[in-house]
């Protein structure tokens, strides 16, 4: 599609890759998105929203196109967007487990959201798969790397009981310098204070109190300094002290 100058009106890209090289869309694109611009708007919104056209269409329409007022014909177009994205990217996580998964998707489209409300998805109409390939691998390196480190709550839990949070901060005080604390044990200490630790303490104490890791192995697990978990455990025996007081 051009104007009277013979110019086409499709918007170029003018952003850059890391690699410094300007985004550009495929030949085929190009001729799409000018054959859905010469439809009236309504008719290439339902198209696109339908799945008719490349999501690279989609992508343009939706960015190029955003009404002033609520429009449910948009809306259908970034709702498809939505499950577009998310389709491309069941492929890349398939190998986590379903809940982190989830996670992952999560973290993805908020930052589409993000790069949505800021006009930055020239990498979706350059390649839309090579665009959800882009968030979806860093989404996935983040949670496998939380699988490696992460304990979760119910893993720390145990069925209610009679145990004195006197009892609890006295065994967690005592623990770095006591061998072989039954696992029972510690899990009925980390119950009775686990509504207190910040997702960083209950992960060290997991490593270190649960696992019998030292510090300097709990260290390598959370990918910090062993002077840093030291002071995440020193937070946990001070919070159960608190809870006598």
């Amino acid at each position: 599609m051009t104007d009277e100058r013979g110019n086409s009106t499709v918007q170029s890209l003018a952003k850059v890759s890391k690699k410094q090289k300007v985004y550009k869309r495929p030949p085929a694109v190009e001729e799409e998105i000018a054959a859905t611009l010469a439809l009236p708007l309504h008719d290439a919104f339902r198209l696109a929203a339908a799945g008719h056209t490349r999501p690279q269409t989609l992508v343009y329409l939706i960015r190029n196109f955003r009404p002033n007022r609520p429009s449910p014909q948009y809306d259908a177009m970034v709702v498809a967007f939505f499950s577009r994205l998310e389709r491309a990217g069941d492929r890349i996580l398939r190998d986590l487990p379903e809940n982190f998964r989830e996670r992952a998707h999560t973290i993805v489209q908020s930052k589409a959201l993000e790069l949505l409300a800021e006009n930055d998805l020239d990498m979706f109409e350059c390649g839309f798969s090579r665009g959800a390939e882009c968030l979806y691998l860093t989404a996935r390196s983040k949670m496998r790397l939380r699988m490696r480190t992460e304990i979760s709550r119910e893993e720390m839990t145990v069925p209610d009981s009679d145990v004195s949070t006197e009892e609890i901060a006295d065994a967690l005080a005592a623990r770095a310098g006591r061998v072989g604390t039954p696992l029972a044990e510690i899990k009925v200490e980390l119950n009775k204070i686990s509504a207190l630790l910040t997702e960083e303490e209950r992960i060290a104490v997991g490593h270190h109190l649960l696992m019998g890791r030292t510090f300097k192995e709990t260290a390598a697990a959370m990918g910090c300094s062993d002077t840093k978990v030291k002071y995440l455990i020193k937070n946990v025996r001070d919070k159960a002290r608190e809870t006598r007081a």
